[in-house]
């Protein structure tokens, strides 16, 4: 069973994934939990962004940092059987748990990862969907799934394609090698490398900035990811923008200023 934190600590609303002793397992009920979390957030006016990170666990075979080992495999023979059995089923589990990263990208608020240690699979392509990926220096990424015969099924390959491109995303994908925070920032998957203590300055920092720019800006550039009429969106959710208290408000102020 998954055990998930919350930690409200506004502006910034905090998602923890707390199973160190099982290295953070993606279980049947993992996606699920952190779904909840994000509806409490999302109705609370006093979050403006949110914060998913992890209480560490360490490996025994290299004693390094694990942020999420990826899926639980001690029941997969029960998943395989579910498969050869009743395969609608099983599409309808895996269409299911691919709802949380497509929920992420559509949340009105920024989501913000913070990564402590090694991210393997499933969280991976979780962490793909995230508006800022944060890495420390401990931080190790892989899409290791080709590996067990699999492939990435939460949407990792089509994120990782259009974040880095063919070439360079079929060579992580099919290899399973572990990423380095250095080459992660170098090809675009992190956006900064932080100390872990400074991961809720960086989010309270996003935070300051004026929240209905902050929801526009989201909204504008996963329209146009999606294939929308990129002026005609920026153009619409400039006015949006335009049109509030805040900017006018800061506006004035700037005008103050000088």
């Amino acid at each position: 069973m998954t055990t998930i934190k919350i930690q409200k600590n506004a502006p910034v609303g905090e998602i923890i994934l707390n199973s160190p002793e099982t290295l953070n397992l993606i279980e049947e009920d993992t996606f699920q939990a952190i779904n909840q979390a994000l509806t409490s957030f999302e109705n609370d006016n006093e979050i403006k962004v949110v914060l998913l990170k992890a209480i560490c666990g360490v490996s025994k075979k290299t004693g390094k940092k694990i942020f999420s080992a990826g899926v639980n495999l001690n029941n997969y023979e029960q998943k395989f059987e579910l498969l050869e059995k009743n395969p609608a089923k099983f599409r309808e589990n895996l269409i299911k748990n691919r709802e949380l990263p497509d929920r992420i990208e559509k949340f009105t608020k920024p989501i913000v990862i913070g990564i402590d240690g090694l991210l393997i699979g499933g969280f991976f392509e979780l962490a793909l969907a995230c508006d800022v990926i944060l890495a420390s220096t401990d931080a190790v990424f892989s899409l290791n799934e080709v590996n067990l015969g699999l492939i990435p099924g939460y949407g990792g390959i089509y994120r990782l394609l259009r974040l880095i491109g063919k070439n360079k995303a079929y060579e992580i994908i099919t290899t399973g090698r572990q990423i380095l925070p250095d080459e992660a920032l170098m090809l675009g998957i992190v956006t900064k490398i932080l100390p872990e203590e400074e991961f809720l300055n960086y989010c309270n920092s996003l935070a300051s900035k004026p929240y209905i720019s902050l929801q526009l800006v989201k909204d504008t550039m996963r329209r146009i990811i999606e294939g929308k009429d990129a002026d005609e969106i920026e153009v619409r959710n400039f006015m949006k923008a335009a049109y509030s208290e805040q900017a006018r408000q800061k506006i004035m102020a700037f005008i103050d200023k000088t």
